[in-house]
């Protein structure tokens, strides 16, 4: 997970003002906003998540195959979020992860409390990661966080490995300029890298 800076789009402020069925039932299947979705998302992921899934870094586009607008906090839990723009990230689809398990698994309101939000909190501050791919909860918050969005898969362990071993092997480049050369776990890659060079010195 990273920090998610938002900024709400004027065509979707503009949207949200023609609806006229109550904000609370059927706004986010309205006319309105069902043709501004699709740029609704792409712009999401350009603009504010540098293509990469709000919750498990993977790279993904704008292709409604692989990605969806997930409210943070669930249409059926928080009806009076569901235009919230603050509420709205972009997840990958990814089967038993990010926001299609969030969803399954959430069961109350109070469960929200134990899940660090990207756009409210920084998620650097509660997490850190080992060279094996592993992710590490700093406290319990972050420990339910990753549970509810399974940052601890096996397949993101894997992949956030075979990062590392591609890292080994780069030198005298920034984390940044590594960063454009990986689309994938940029929060990996920050934590990660300035300790593989450390090491080699």
């Amino acid at each position: 997970m990273f920090k998610i800076t938002k900024n709400e789009p004027k065509y979707f402020t503009v949207a949200k003002s023609k609806i006229k069925l109550p904000k609370v039932k059927g706004a986010w299947n309205s006319k309105e906003i069902m043709e501004i979705r699709p740029k609704l998302r792409g712009d999401i992921l350009l603009e504010e998540q540098n293509l990469l899934c709000a919750y498990c870094e993977k790279a993904i586009d704008d292709n409604p195959n692989y990605s969806n607008i997930d409210h943070f906090k669930t249409r059926n839990l928080f009806p009076e979020e569901t235009l919230n723009y603050e509420n709205l990230l972009v997840s990958c689809n990814s089967y038993n992860r990010c926001s299609s398990f969030k969803d399954k698994n959430i069961k109350s309101k109070d469960d929200y409390k134990n899940i660090i939000n990207p756009v409210v909190e920084n998620p650097d501050e509660y997490f850190d990661y080992l060279i094996t791919g592993e992710i590490i909860a700093k406290n319990s918050k972050a420990e339910f966080t990753i549970y509810i969005f399974q940052l601890q898969s096996e397949a993101l362990i894997e992949s956030r490995l075979q990062v590392y071993e591609a890292l080994k092997h780069i030198d005298n480049l920034s984390v940044d300029e590594i960063c454009e050369l990986f689309p994938d776990y940029h929060s990996f890659i920050k934590s990660i890298y300035p300790k593989l060079k450390n090491k080699e010195q």
